[in-house]
């Protein structure tokens, strides 16, 4: 009783219910419709037969009168049919015909008796009445005229019309209640599985996974957005646990450097600080408060992904104005900075976080691709298809194939990068800002050096 109450508090079960009754109602309309049109039908058949028969013999008995009348109505009662034929006195008793008893009440009144009436035949063994309709008249010396016709047979017709109806609506019913009941139960069972994971993903599981049957049905795709909605949850949980660790770990050591340079300061016999001490602190905190900013900065990208306002952005304009801006720096590094921009392409994005993308590499050109004899970098930009391309490219040492991919992660950073300045955050920021465009950061090795691209959708 317990799981039908479930059942019937199911949104499907109560819609499958609905259509049931509502087709049950329909075909009960139909089996109505067909029994009263077909009853009908034949009714009509059978006056048209009478009325039919009846100008027969009004044809006849015009000429010779009643002594003609008689007679006939004998001659036509005995062939074969399922007309009837009666004469009978004021009296109800019967001159001629091949009805043998029938309800003597009907002959006092002229006109159609369209109720079907009961009625014996002679010459029959069998007892069990028929059912006619017929016409009466009054003839000359109130004698009574019945020209009728047998309806057994449209009646046994009707009767498999109407077996044959029931039939089919209870066979639909019933198949309508196995379609509600596997239905039901098909439903039922999938939330139940639904209810199972989703109380162990708020237990903290968020590994676990809605079910999908496989057919591509309204709760597959229900299951299959929840599915990714959960996946970038657990995406995001892991990334917020890797980056509580990489911030207990990378910051620690400044940490500990600023309060041993506090303590330095603190048991010294004077409470003067040189200049260098100063500064030392100074850039401790800096690049402490630069590793929070850049992970604020990650964050409200990636948090507010739907909120970011775009606009059309001219790439090569952008471009222009940070090679106009680092090109000094290159050079007082002894580096050449040089640009390729020769197709004045456009995007929709936001310009100051692409601006900031392409800063963030240009910075890590500038830490680690300028170990060469003629360190040179390339910032460019292209198109493939329906894809903008901003490369920037040095030919540095570069990073090992196989830690391409690592390197864009939070917090990651290389041995040989330990001794720049830094939080390793530069390349996540930039992953971040084309996820926000649709787009990605793919590395690849330059032979030699390092090649980073920027790839952006056009539309």
């Amino acid at each position: 009783m317990r799981r039908l109450r479930q059942l019937l508090r199911n949104t499907s079960i109560q819609l499958a219910l609905i259509y049931t009754l509502v087709f049950g109602a329909l075909a009960v309309g139909v089996v109505v419709y067909i029994g009263y049109n077909t009853n009908r039908l034949l009714i009509q058949q059978s006056q048209a037969a009478v009325d039919e028969e009846v100008q027969k013999i009004a044809q006849v008995s015009r000429g010779s009168g009643i002594r003609r009348l008689i007679p006939m109505i004998e001659n036509r009662s005995r062939q074969p049919g399922a007309n009837l034929y009666l004469v009978a006195d004021s009296n109800g008793r019967i001159i001629a015909g091949n009805v043998r008893a029938l309800d003597r009440s009907l002959l006092i009144k002229d006109g159609w008796k369209i109720s079907p009436f009961d009625y014996s035949r002679f010459n029959e063994e069998s007892s069990e009445p028929h059912k006619a309709i017929a016409r009466v008249f009054t003839l000359p010396g109130n004698l009574r005229l019945l020209v009728g016709r047998d309806i057994g047979e449209s009646l046994r017709f009707r009767g498999i019309v109407q077996q044959a109806s029931t039939v089919a609506l209870a066979m639909m019913v019933l198949l309508g209640l196995g379609v509600w009941f596997f239905i039901g139960r098909r439903t039922l069972r999938h939330i139940d599985s639904v209810s199972k994971t989703s109380q162990k993903i708020m237990a903290g599981d968020l590994s676990q996974r809605l079910p999908m049957s496989g057919t591509g049905d309204e709760f597959d795709r229900l299951s299959g957005s929840l599915n990714a909605m959960i996946g970038r949850l657990e995406k995001l949980d892991s990334g917020i646990q890797t980056m509580s660790d990489s911030i207990a770990h990378d910051l620690k050591t400044p940490l500990t450097r600023l309060r041993n340079q506090a303590d330095r300061a603190m048991n010294a016999k004077t409470l003067k600080l040189t200049r260098g001490e100063i500064e030392g602190i100074i850039n401790e905190s800096d690049g402490i408060i630069k590793t929070f900013d850049a992970l604020l900065m990650i964050s409200k990208v990636e948090a507010g992904a739907n909120n970011v306002e775009f606009q059309k952005v001219h790439m090569k304009s952008l471009l222009s104005d940070l090679h106009e801006l680092f090109e000094p720096e290159f050079e007082d590094l002894g580096a050449k900075l040089n640009l390729v921009a020769n197709e004045n392409l456009s995007i929709e994005g936001n310009r100051e976080l692409l601006m900031q993308a392409v800063i963030n590499l240009l910075e890590n050109a500038l830490k680690y691709g300028l170990d060469n004899d003629a360190p040179s970098v390339l910032m460019q930009l292209s198109a493939e298809q329906d894809v903008l391309v901003i490369e920037v490219s040095d030919n540095g040492v570069g990073i090992a194939e196989d830690k391409l991919s690592s390197v864009q992660e939070r917090f990651v950073r290389l041995d040989k990068a330990r001794t720049h300045p830094g939080s390793g955050l530069g390349m996540s920021l930039v992953k971040a800002i084309a996820a926000v465009h649709k787009g990605s950061l793919e590395l690849s090795g330059n032979s030699p050096g390092l090649c980073c691209q920027l790839r952006l959708p056009i539309k």
